[in-house]
């Protein structure tokens, strides 16, 4: 889970209006398509826009590489996870987000997690 959180605060951390909003939104995009691939659907890639997509594609990328897929330029990860363990980080991320959002703001979650993966 660290893994994709600390992806989200890259995110962040270069494009620094960036609010929970953009982080919930790329959980719930990831969320979706994997649950969809977990369930034995072919699943519809999702087409996001601006920094939507940017976070969304940082979170695939993390996902593809837990999942034991790699990426171009890396390596698949030591230890795959399976697609419905990875299915339930994401579910828990997104309770996260939602949670420190109505808690601490707009970037309430974004502000907690970064002491976690700096």
């Amino acid at each position: 889970m660290q893994v994709l959180e600390g992806c989200i605060v890259s995110v962040w951390e270069n494009n620094p209006a960036m609010t929970d909003y953009t982080a919930l939104r790329a959980f719930e995009l990831a969320f979706q398509f994997y649950r969809n691939e977990a369930r034995g659907h072919t699943p519809k890639p999702p087409s996001p826009t601006g920094l939507d997509a940017i976070a969304y594609e940082a979170v695939r990328n993390a996902c593809e590489i837990r999942l034991g897929h790699g990426t171009p330029g890396v390596g698949p990860a030591p230890v795959p996870v399976p697609v419905t363990v990875l299915v339930d980080c994401l579910r828990r991320l997104k309770k996260s987000v939602e949670l420190h959002t109505s808690l601490q703001g707009r970037t309430g979650y974004l502000n907690f997690v970064k002491d976690y993966v700096d």
